[in-house]
């Protein structure tokens, strides 16, 4: 089961699917295409890893575990 998780203003929306589900990975894939058009931030966290050791990445990847999504923040 993965699972997509969408930090921002609103909150954390959860978003799940079966890597089997070819429906549920295909909303997933849209909603991840959506998030980096606007410019978001994703990062795969694995099994076993902490926050700490999550990794930026560019593309879906349906048998990813956890993606989790946040917003650019700019600094000065």
């Amino acid at each position: 089961m993965g699972v997509m998780r969408i930090i921002d203003a609103t909150g954390d929306t959860i978003l799940e699917w079966a890597p089997d589900d070819l429906l549920a990975v295909a909303r997933a894939e849209a909603v991840f295409d959506d998030l980096r058009a606007r410019r978001q931030l994703a990062f795969v966290r694995r099994a076993g890893e902490s926050a700490h050791d999550a990794e930026r990445v560019a593309s879906f990847d349906p048998g990813a575990e956890e993606i989790i999504w946040v917003r650019p923040i700019a600094g000065g």
